[in-house]
């Protein structure tokens, strides 16, 4: 037991939320807290560049031994490190608001520049079964890959199952193609939900 609450997890020594949208892209988007609230989010978990790269692996998009050689690369770097991630926070932002119908065109302008940059930087190279495309290990690589997952996901078929959690002071988003899931998670926002019902009937 590590203390946390149900929907964090400690992943190298870095606390960040559980994934819970069903889309590398959703979880990317509720790495903070309290989307339902105007201005900064109560709780960010990418404070670093480091946990940005952590949680690219935790999901998925970055493997270990990646995420490894770009924190040294990082270290090098900082000033370019912060920069990187400041660039990713904003393109989430902007991101949140194109997939929540909220945005205006500044913001899908902003979106679309970043995808498309990312898109531009994919190589061609050859592999044992024929091609694939690849992105330089460079410290653009995490938020690349996240916005060609965002560039699939906007224009593809899952777009449309895209929900909302109605959780008080959350709006966290995740996949719902069957049209059965209410809340971002039942332990969390779903429970906290059943006990305010539960006291009010008690009044």
């Amino acid at each position: 037991m590590n203390g946390l609450p149900s929907h964090l997890e400690l992943v190298q020594g870095v606390v960040l939320p559980k994934p819970v949208g069903a889309d590398p892209v959703l979880d990317f988007v509720n790495t903070r807290s309290d989307w339902t609230t105007p201005g900064p989010a109560r709780t960010e978990w990418l404070t670093s560049y480091e946990a940005f790269l952590i949680w690219s692996s935790y999901v998925g998009l970055l493997p270990p031994a990646t995420v490894f050689r770009l924190i040294e690369q990082a270290s090098g770097k900082p000033t370019e490190a912060a920069r990187r991630l400041t660039a990713a926070l904003e393109f989430r932002a902007d991101l949140y608001d194109v997939l929540t119908g909220q945005a205006g065109a500044d913001a899908f302008e902003a979106v679309a520049r970043v995808v498309e940059k990312a898109s531009g930087r994919r190589q061609l190279v050859p592999t044992d079964d024929g091609a694939a495309w690849e992105l330089p290990e460079d410290l653009a690589q995490p938020l690349d890959h996240v916005a060609l997952h965002a560039g699939e996901l906007l224009t593809g078929p899952s777009r449309a199952h895209i929900r909302i959690c109605p959780g008080e002071s959350c709006g966290w988003l995740f996949l719902d193609p069957r049209g059965r899931r209410r809340w971002c998670s039942m332990a969390t926002c779903g429970n906290r939900a059943k006990v305010r019902a539960h006291a009010a009937r008690a009044r």
